[in-house]
């Protein structure tokens, strides 16, 4: 299964809309459609909308941290908002609360 991701950059805030599986397979794309929002030095907050992944695997809330560290060093804030319930306790479990702001 693979992942779509539309991103819209507005002033210091850039959304980024995911749909279908977050997989080891899918990640690349991820990472390849957030290279340039990391980039743009005017955004200074990154919204990840998660209302569209079916799941998550394990292997992704690595990438998520990674993804943190990235954006924090670039003085960039994530956040990840409407997850559904399955992806949300992966994402509790791997603690990624700590790292990420997730609503």
């Amino acid at each position: 299964m693979s992942i779509n991701v539309s991103v819209q950059a507005s002033g210091s805030q850039a959304s980024v809309t995911l749909r279908g599986v977050l997989d080891s397979m899918s990640q690349a794309t991820l990472k390849q459609q957030l290279e340039p929002v990391l980039a743009n030095g005017a955004v200074t907050q990154i919204r990840l909308d998660f209302a569209g992944v079916q799941s998550m695997e394990a292997a992704s809330a690595g990438m998520l941290m990674m993804l943190s560290h990235t954006a924090k060093s670039k003085n960039k804030s994530v956040g990840i908002v409407n997850a559904n319930p399955a992806v949300l306790s992966l994402m509790h479990k791997a603690n990624l609360g700590k790292v990420l702001q997730i609503q």
